[in-house]
This record gives structure tokens, C-alpha cells and sequence, in this order.
């Protein structure tokens, strides 16, 4: 959170929040993972994984954060699906702050860029 409010604060563009904002992307990814772990753990039956992707017929860890990534930029393969309610609110709400973030994050990082506001090397 800590360094999201700091890419908003910024009145430049520099290198840092050009990594910060692609670091703050990533942790969505596996906060949200998280969230898949846990209703996994409560809802066993939650996810479906297409037999031919999963020989051992249990659910990773890995699974799931590979599913997060794949919801987040809505790739959306279609090898894991969201089966019970809470895993379907989950990735929907995952899939559409993943837009909202890359919306609000390029506008401000081009809207700084065209007023001038870019510095190419840090100093």
C-alpha cells in the first residue's frame, strides 16, 4: 500500500515508479493467490483443473497462483475454472482490479510523461 500511495504521490516519472508500479502489480497477483489458497482450504472443491493439466488431481499452491496471473491480466485459458460462488467472486473481482489498476496506473504514468514531467535517469 505503501508503495501505491507513493506512485500517486509522484510528481515525476522516474525509474522508481516506473518499478514501483510493476512491483505493486505483482504482489495483486499473489495477494490474490492467497485468497484462492484460502478458499480452497474452506471450499476443497472450488476449482476445477482439466484432467489433462493435472495428472495428480490435487490443487497447488502453483495452480493458483498461475490462475491469479492469468485472472489478473485476463488471459483467462479456461484450464482452471472457478466452481463455488466465493471462487467466482473472487476471480471476477480480481479480473477487474487488474483493469483498474493498469488503467489508472498508465493514465497517470502518460498524462505525467506528457506534461513534461519525465525523467529518464535517476540522479
Amino acid at each position: 500500500m505503501i508503495i501505491f500511495s507513493h506512485i500517486l504521490k509522484d510528481k515525476k516519472v522516474t525509474s522508481n515508479t516506473l518499478y514501483g508500479s510493476i512491483c505493486v502489480y505483482l504482489l495483486v497477483g499473489i495477494t490474490w493467490s492467497f485468497f484462492y489458497v484460502l478458499v480452497y482450504t474452506i471450499f476443497p472443491d472450488s476449482f476445477y483443473i482439466n484432467p489433462e493439466n493435472n495428472l495428480d488431481h490435487v490443487v497447488s499452491w502453483n495452480d493458483l497462483t498461475y490462475y491469479s496471473f492469468v485472472t489478473l491480466t485476463t488471459l483467462g485459458y479456461g484450464d482452471i475454472t472457478p466452481v463455488t460462488p466465493h471462487a467466482r467472486s473472487l476471480s471476477y473481482l480480481e479480473a477487474i482490479i487488474g483493469q483498474v489498476y493498469l488503467t489508472i496506473i498508465i493514465a497517470r504514468l502518460v498524462g505525467l510523461y506528457i506534461s513534461g514531467n519525465f525523467i529518464a535517469q535517476e540522479k
